[in-house]
């Protein structure tokens, strides 16, 4: 009986810690469903004084950073897209994407203290310091700055934009000849595509100003700010993207501004520039009229002409030549015909090579760079220029006064058999 008593008060025991038990699980499995409640995310509030604008405009940012943080940078992005490659000339990989944006912009604070980390000690530098000192660098690289000036932070949307980077392994011999060698597999990795976008997005842009630019950006003590920036006028039509940020985890939801232009400006998708079409269009008449005086279509001068006005990409400027070169070309062969200047021998032969020429140069030129093609272009014309000035000189002149007189006696046979053609032509019509 006693251990009859002894079991049923253990099993009771048992019992109430089996239901106690229950009762605590139930109750942290409700406190587990509860929803936690979401630190407040530290967002900075930017806005702009107008949504649309025109190249050259001034546009007023303003906005409101969280406590204890100030803006630092400002990101401007197009939405527009071209394509940028590049040949890595140490491993010999050739780089190529068709979304780098075609206007692409980060604006600093200029009383920014950038954290340089230098073997793993903190330094801090007036990033006006390090800006002046990547300025007067000629062979200034975008990665080692925005590392330096801590703007790596502010990179985001082309990154986010870039889907892959396409690459090929090339070698020297195939990059001679226009070849981009044998196709490897794409960047698709974040990280990689970082790297690669920002030296395309360098290989683009060129100068060092047209990428980074310091700028007064106006803390105030209550957390407000405001800043001015100006889009140039050769901007690319449609969307901005515009990101303000403190640091790598405070910043902005981007805002949208849009470039409107209109006639006669007039948007150059495969440049991914914005001109005033009258300017290339006069140009092209004047250098073409001259050019065809001298046998060619215009083009050697064209060219450098465009890259320095209107800032135009090589390559694209190269391409964009050829097609008009066919139109000046047709009409001084048909007019040179007409007063018998052409021996058809001569110009077939040198066509034959031509084409040769025509179909490697442009495979050859998507691998030099802007500074190779104007010292290679301004060799060219220097020894263009040598040579007609020398063909001024009295001494030439006296030289080839037999040459000018066979000139003279073959335009004269020329007149004559014209004539007689002219005149068997009439007896005949009026038989």
């Amino acid at each position: 009986m006693r251990y009859k008593l002894k079991f049923n008060f253990i099993s009771f025991l048992l019992f109430i810690f089996i239901l106690f038990s229950n009762h605590l699980l139930a109750h942290s499995q409700v406190k587990l469903t509860e929803p936690t409640k979401e630190a407040p995310s530290l967002k900075i509030e930017l806005q702009a004084d107008k949504t649309s604008f025109k190249g050259g405009e001034k546009i007023k940012l303003t906005g409101k950073v969280p406590e204890g943080y100030r803006v630092n940078f400002i990101e401007i992005t197009s939405k527009e897209k071209v394509q940028v490659s590049r040949l890595d000339r140490k491993d010999f990989k050739f780089y190529l994407s068709k979304e780098i944006p075609a206007f692409y912009q980060i604006w600093i604070a200029d009383d920014y203290i950038a954290k340089v980390d230098k073997n793993g000690t903190v330094e801090e530098r007036p990033v006006k310091e390090i800006y002046q000192k990547y300025k007067q660098d000629k062979k200034w690289r975008i990665g080692e700055f925005l590392k330096e000036s801590n703007a790596n932070v502010a990179f985001i949307t082309p990154v986010k934009e870039i889907k892959q980077i396409d690459v090929w392994k090339t070698t020297v011999l195939r990059a001679i000849i226009g070849s981009r060698g044998i196709k490897l597999e794409p960047l698709t990795d974040k990280k990689d595509i970082s790297k690669e976008a920002a030296r395309l997005i360098q290989t683009r842009f060129k100068e060092f100003e047209k990428i980074f630019i310091l700028t007064k950006i106006k803390n105030n003590p209550d957390g407000t700010f405001e800043t001015e920036i100006t889009l140039p006028e050769n901007a690319p039509k449609g969307e901005f993207i515009v990101v303000a940020v403190a640091n790598k985890e405070v910043k902005s939801d981007p805002i949208q501004l849009t470039h409107n232009i209109s006639f006669p400006k007039v948007y150059f998708p495969v440049a991914g520039t914005s001109t005033n079409m009258f300017g290339p269009l006069i140009l092209s008449f004047l250098i073409c009229t001259f050019g065809v005086i001298m046998g060619a279509g215009g083009g050697f001068i064209l060219n450098p002409l465009l890259i320095l006005i209107y800032g135009l990409p090589h390559g694209v400027v190269a391409g964009s030549v050829m097609p008009t070169v066919l139109f000046s070309q047709a009409s001084g062969i048909y007019n040179y015909s007409k007063i018998g200047f052409i021996n058809w021998k001569l110009g077939i032969g040198v066509g034959i090579f031509m084409l040769i020429g025509g179909f490697l140069g442009p495979l050859l030129n998507q691998f030099v760079t802007l500074e190779e093609y104007k010292f290679i272009f301004g060799i060219i014309l220097l020894i263009l220029a040598a040579l007609l000035l020398w063909q001024t000189t009295p001494g030439y002149i006296e030289k080839n006064k037999k040459e000018r007189a066979i000139l003279q006696e073959y335009l004269k046979r020329a007149k004559e058999a014209k004539e007689r053609k002219s005149k068997i032509g009439g007896e005949t019509y009026e038989a």
